[in-house]
C-alpha cells in the first residue's frame, strides 16, 4: 500500500500545519513548499498525485504562475486551487490553467477530502483505465486507487500477490492488506493487460514475480509471502507450457 503524495503551496505557517495535519490524519503523505521556487524543486525530487495551490504567494498570484508552469512543462499532476482570493479577475485568471476546482478558504474538510476524491478518479479515468463508482477504485496496469475508509490509497501492482474473485468482487491481495473491488476476474485482467499475472485457477490470478514455490502434484504454488493457492488441472497445463523451462 502506498498513501497517495500530495504538494500543498502555502507561504502561511499555521494555515500551511492546519492543511497538513488535517489531510495526514485521512492518510495522505503530504510536502509543504512556501513558495513556486521550492515547489519546482520538489517536483524534481519527488512524485506527486496531486497538488493544492494557494494563490497568493507572499503578496504576488505565484500559485497562477506555478499552475501556468505545471502547463507549460507538461507536467501531468491534477491541481486545485485552495485561495481566500474571491475576485473575478483572479478566478477568471486562475480559471485559465485548468484547475480541477477553486476552493475558497475557510474550505470545508469534507469538501476538500471530496474533491481530492474526484480530481484523482477524474485525472487517471482513462481508456485503459476503469473507474468503479461503488468502490471508488480506479484501475490501470501499473497502479491502482482504491478505497480505504475515508481515504483513497494507491497500490502498485508489482505488489499484489494474488487476486481472487468470489461470488461478484475481486480480493486483491498485498503483503498486509487485502482490497475488495467490485469486478469480475475476466474484466480486472482486461484492465490489467499485465503480462504478468497469470490466472491458475477459475477464480484466481497470481502475480508471477511472487511466485516462491509450485507443488505440481499438490496442485499448490507457494508465494513469496508463504501463502497458498490452488493450482487447477485446468490452468496447471497452459501454465507450465508457457512459463517453465526445463533443464
Amino acid at each position: 500500500m502506498k498513501k497517495l503524495k500530495l504538494l500543498v503551496l502555502e507561504d502561511l505557517e499555521e494555515e500551511a500545519k492546519e492543511i497538513e495535519n488535517f489531510l495526514e490524519a485521512n492518510d495522505y503523505d503530504v510536502v509543504l513548499s512556501r513558495n513556486s521556487k521550492e515547489a519546482k524543486h520538489q517536483l524534481l525530487e519527488h512524485s506527486f498525485d496531486m497538488i493544492i495551490l494557494d494563490i497568493l504567494i507572499d503578496g504576488k498570484l505565484e500559485g497562477i504562475d506555478f499552475a501556468k508552469h505545471l502547463n507549460e512543462t507538461g507536467t501531468e499532476i491534477p491541481f486545485l486551487f485552495l485561495t481566500n482570493m474571491q475576485s473575478n479577475f483572479i478566478f477568471d485568471q486562475a480559471k485559465l490553467t485548468n484547475p480541477f476546482i477553486y476552493l475558497l478558504k475557510p474550505y470545508n474538510k469534507m469538501e476538500l477530502l471530496f474533491s481530492l476524491k474526484l480530481a484523482i478518479e477524474s485525472h487517471y479515468k482513462q481508456p485503459n483505465t476503469l473507474s468503479l463508482q461503488s468502490e471508488n477504485a480506479v484501475l490501470s496496469p501499473t497502479f491502482l486507487f482504491v478505497k480505504k475508509k475515508k481515504s483513497v490509497v494507491k497500490v502498485t501492482v508489482s505488489a499484489i500477490n494474488h487476486i481472487e474473485v468470489k461470488e461478484k468482487y475481486c480480493s486483491i491481495k498485498c503483503d498486509k492488506e487485502t482490497y475488495q473491488i467490485k469486478l469480475s476476474l475476466s474484466r480486472i485482467k482486461e484492465v490489467l493487460s499485465n503480462p504478468n499475472f497469470k490466472q491458475v485457477h477459475r477464480n484466481l490470478l497470481v502475480n508471477v514475480n511472487r511466485i516462491k514455490e509450485i507443488y505440481f502434484e499438490d496442485n499448490l504454488i507457494l508465494l513469496e509471502n508463504n501463502d497458498t493457492i490452488s493450482f487447477s488441472e485446468r490452468y496447471k497445463n497452459v501454465f507450465v507450457k508457457n512459463n517453465i523451462i526445463f533443464r
